[in-house]
């Protein structure tokens, strides 16, 4: 390998190479220089310093996860609709488009609606 690119591959095996070896160094630094004095205390969960309120390894509801992923889909849909807005000066076709979109957002909405998956129930 010679020129420019045999250069650009030693440069890259050299990133890998100190990456690699300063992933190392950490690690082993850690093994050294940590205090390893186990007690009963240091083992609890911990919550902010209070005494545990409950069992650390309790279920967790499922109904969290379905809001979160609802409100990061209808989310990204609003900003794509800001970017897309900038660009519909005049255009009819891009604008039935757009529309047509909106409709289909709504259909999933009124489809999350219906199922109930937008409800909180504790």
């Amino acid at each position: 390998m010679t020129g420019v690119l045999g250069a650009t591959v030693w440069f890259v095996i050299g990133l890998v190479a100190a990456a690699t070896a300063f992933i190392g160094v950490v690690f082993a630094a850690n093994a050294l220089l940590s205090p390893r004095r186990p007690t009963r205390e240091k083992g609890e969960p911990f919550e902010c310093g209070m005494d545990q309120a409950g069992l650390p390894w309790s279920a967790q509801r499922m109904r969290f996860s379905t809001v979160a992923m609802l409100f990061v889909l209808f989310d990204a849909e609003a900003v794509l609709l800001f970017a897309v807005a900038s660009r519909l000066h005049g255009n009819l076709l891009a604008l039935i488009e757009v529309a047509a979109f909106v409709c289909f957002l709504g259909l999933g909405l009124a489809y999350a609606w219906r199922k109930g998956a937008l409800e909180w129930r504790s």
